[in-house]
């Protein structure tokens, strides 16, 4: 049951940067993903994964296989990946997807699609880091990327997260309370929640960022979400602006 809720809540969320909720975010994109790492950072034993993420639109692909290697081609190409001759298959659907290194202990993947229904071509420019990568060369890397993606007219949504097992000597009382503390660091108003025996997820509005998502009514600026393993017992920290879109 519990598994089955957080990826709901994925999907819906996933849902919400392709389809249309995203806000144009503007050049305090770097910031606002400092602003994130350097806030859960004392809250984490180690930053085990950190994810930069862009979504958008680019050209068209109206489903046609072609149009669609054709797109991840030209966009590997744009961004120094090397180029893919072949198309993968995900959920039945043909699927461009190629891969570098970007930087050291950091792993960049462009991903080219034709989801039903829309023309366009769906983007997703990704780069996965472990603990090991520099904080430096993630955020250089998201300008550059940023600057290209401006170039090739590509409108999308930057989703930044960073996830790591908690800091025990950073918290002296409950899980709850840990994880409201952690969203008056981000000076956040919660506007969602959901809470159950291993699992504690908030939904922030923060005037501390400009990318939103909006969800309902109610804008989201920021997603924190507690998780405790059930093997190790170990309490898992999971942050990302505008929302959270990786397992947690």
């Amino acid at each position: 049951m519990q598994k089955n809720w957080v990826r709901a809540i994925m999907l819906f969320s996933l849902i919400g940067l392709i389809f249309g909720w995203v806000r144009h975010a503007d050049a305090r994109n770097g910031q606002e993903a400092l602003h994130l790492l350097n806030t859960v950072k004392p809250y984490m034993m180690s930053q085990q994964q950190i994810t930069f993420k862009y979504t958008g639109y680019y050209g068209t692909c109206a489903g046609s296989d072609q149009n669609i290697l054709e797109a991840g081609k030209k966009l590997s190409q744009a961004f120094e990946i090397p180029q893919e001759d072949k198309l993968g298959e995900s959920n039945s659907h043909s699927v461009y997807t190629a891969k570098t290194e970007g930087a050291p202990g950091a792993v960049v993947t462009l991903t080219v699609a034709s989801p039903e229904g829309p023309n366009g071509c769906y983007v997703v420019l990704r780069m996965d880091a472990s603990e090991q990568a520099e904080q430096s060369d993630l955020l250089n890397w998201q300008e550059q990327a940023g600057n290209q993606l401006a170039k090739l007219g590509i409108q999308g949504q930057w989703n930044v997260m960073a996830q790591g097992y908690v800091n025990e000597q950073s918290w002296q009382n409950s899980a709850d309370e840990l994880v409201h503390a952690i969203a008056q660091a981000f000076k956040g108003k919660i506007v969602e929640s959901y809470s159950d025996s291993k699992t504690i997820s908030l939904s922030l509005a923060s005037g501390e960022f400009q990318t939103s998502v909006k969800s309902g009514s109610q804008t989201v600026n920021l997603q924190l979400a507690l998780h405790q393993e059930s093997t190790t017992g170990k309490w898992r920290l999971t942050a990302g602006t505008p929302i959270i879109t990786m397992e947690y």
